[in-house]
């Protein structure tokens, strides 16, 4: 017989996992989520959403949730203004490029590379501000174009943009750029292909797009148009943001439209109360059944004989309130005289209750957040507002900006750069090493650039400037950083200040940015002479 050394050990280990179903007063740890009612699913009845790819849940939202943000755009006043003040923010008049190619790559020099980066940003730029030039329909400059592609972004959750090749007379260019609302894309959906609309191979990188066109008989039909061409070139430009998965964007205001919805209900029935309250209405009461009485409450029963008993009073209590009228807005201060057992009082509305600033500033803060923007730019109340919590409330949502216009608003640009300087180059406008081929070989390095917007907002001018100083001089700030904060380029401040103080000393005047060096090195100067000074007396 073999006997289980064990035996003990399993039983007592036994006796600790599974506890004797007798002994209902000793607890049982347990962990789970959504422990019933005690830990909260009294409150998450009846919300049980399915779990479904990303793409199926904007394919089965996007058209409603498109058309309603378009709606409150076009017709809500916080949200057209909190547009403005997202595109202000991201794009303003336009991304400006800022050419940096990768010239150990191409194997230049650094003065080669700053000398043709030169020459291509002013001849993109001069194209960029010439309608006739950029714009299939020759109306907006490219800048305008991309705030408009931005605020796309936020109507639809979509930026869509075509780069055809046109020859026009007079333009020296045939690189246009052509605006779609993102619901001329089809919405197709042939698995595992076509989601969407969107064309995709076999491992998911898009390829091509499924567009409606218009046909002679007032209908669409499906066309097909390739991402990029045989050489790479871009001829669709398709920017969204969202989960993994997804192949279309939805709109960010999305998630905000029910609370747009609520402030409008709110400031309806706050403007409703307000007029209610202009209104008045009098009652009268009488405990008299006598003739004045009843002469007061229908003149027309005059002389009847009010003592005819109930029936007379209640023949004329029906004709009385028969020919009562109702209060109108219209007509103020309507005094109205009842019958006995009434009271004489004053009836006006009341305000709904002294939470309606703080519930609405609540609805309105979470509208701002859709939008990306602070809730002081988005209302303009700036009556609570101190330099620190400025200074916080814009730091905060600074990265937000830089995000969106990094990822959302500067592909279109990238893009449309990458298909203007090819056929530059092509064409030979642009001289490049090596010519279109040698372009086409490296397009990255070639096309790398960045793309400047606006420069952050400050609650403080002074302050700020003072906080830049200390940060360059301890090193922990840049020139180019700095200028990337206020949109612009270094290089293009430095030469831009040499050729002002060059022409101040043409004309006999000095500059103030040099009467500050030149007062900088006095002052060391005049230091320098009292430490000698000071050593020859010791």
């Amino acid at each position: 017989m073999t006997t289980d050394v064990m035996a003990p050990a399993k039983a007592a280990l036994a006796e600790i996992l599974e506890p004797s179903r007798g002994d209902v007063s000793r607890p049982r740890a347990s962990s789970a989520y959504f422990r019933g009612s005690s830990g909260g699913q009294i409150h998450l009845a009846g919300w049980n959403p399915a779990l479904r790819e990303p793409w199926h849940d904007v394919r089965a939202a996007w058209v409603q949730a498109a058309a309603r943000a378009v709606e409150a755009a076009q017709n809500s006043g916080w949200i057209a203004g909190g547009v403005n003040t997202a595109v202000a923010n991201v794009v303003g008049s336009g991304l400006k490029l800022n050419a940096k190619p990768d010239y150990e790559q191409l194997g230049w020099t650094a003065a080669d590379a700053m000398q043709w980066s030169r020459r291509v940003e002013a001849r993109f730029n001069e194209w960029c501000e010439n309608p006739y030039e950029c714009d299939v329909a020759g109306r907006m400059t490219f800048g305008q174009m991309q705030a408009a592609a931005y605020r796309s972004w936020l109507a639809y959750g979509e930026t869509l943009a075509l780069i055809p090749l046109i020859q026009r007379s007079g333009a020296a260019s045939r690189t246009k750029v052509l605006l779609a609302p993102p619901n001329r894309l089809a919405t197709t959906t042939l698995e595992p292909r076509v989601i969407h609309g969107v064309i995709v191979d076999v491992d998911g990188l898009t390829i091509g797009y499924r567009f409606l066109k218009r046909n002679p008989w007032g209908g669409d039909e499906e066309i097909e148009i390739a991402a990029r061409d045989r050489d790479a070139r871009p001829q669709v430009v398709h920017v969204f943001d969202g989960a993994v998965g997804q192949v279309r964007g939805i709109s960010p205001l999305a998630p905000v439209l029910k609370v747009t919805r609520q402030y409008d209900q709110l400031a309806d029935a706050t403007l409703t109360t307000t007029l209610l309250q202009t209104v008045f209405a009098a009652t009268l009461t009488s405990d008299s059944l006598g003739e004045n009485a009843f002469e007061g409450l229908n003149p027309s029963i005059k002389n009847t004989g009010a003592s005819a008993g109930v029936e007379a009073y209640m023949e004329s209590r029906a004709q009385w309130y028969e020919a009562a009228e109702s209060i109108d807005l219209g007509v103020h201060g309507r005094v109205a005289t009842l019958f006995p057992g009434d009271k004489f009082e004053f009836n006006a509305a009341k305000t709904p209750n002294d939470n309606y600033e703080r519930f609405s500033k609540g609805l309105l803060r979470e509208i701002a957040k859709g939008l990306g923007v602070t809730y002081e730019d988005f209302t303009g109340d700036y009556s609570q507002v101190t330099y620190s919590s400025a200074l916080m409330s814009r730091n905060a949502n600074w990265p937000l900006t830089l995000y969106r216009r990094k990822h959302l608003a500067t592909p279109l640009p990238r893009a449309v750069y990458e298909a203007w300087l090819e056929e530059e180059i092509g064409t030979g406008r642009t001289p490049f090493p090596g010519g279109l081929q040698a372009f086409l070989a490296q397009r990255a390095a070639v096309c790398r650039a960045e793309w400047h917007g606006p420069a952050k907002p400050v609650a403080d001018d002074l302050k700020s400037a003072k906080a830049q100083d200390i940060r360059l001089k301890l090193g922990t700030a840049t020139l180019a950083s700095l200028a990337a904060e206020e949109g612009g380029d270094w290089e293009d401040n430095a030469d831009q200040l040499a050729r002002e103080v060059a022409a101040f000393r043409e004309r006999g005047l000095m500059h103030p940015f040099v009467a500050e060096v030149e007062k900088a090195k006095s002052a060391a100067t005049e230091r320098e002479e009292d430490d000698e000074e000071e050593r020859e007396d010791a």
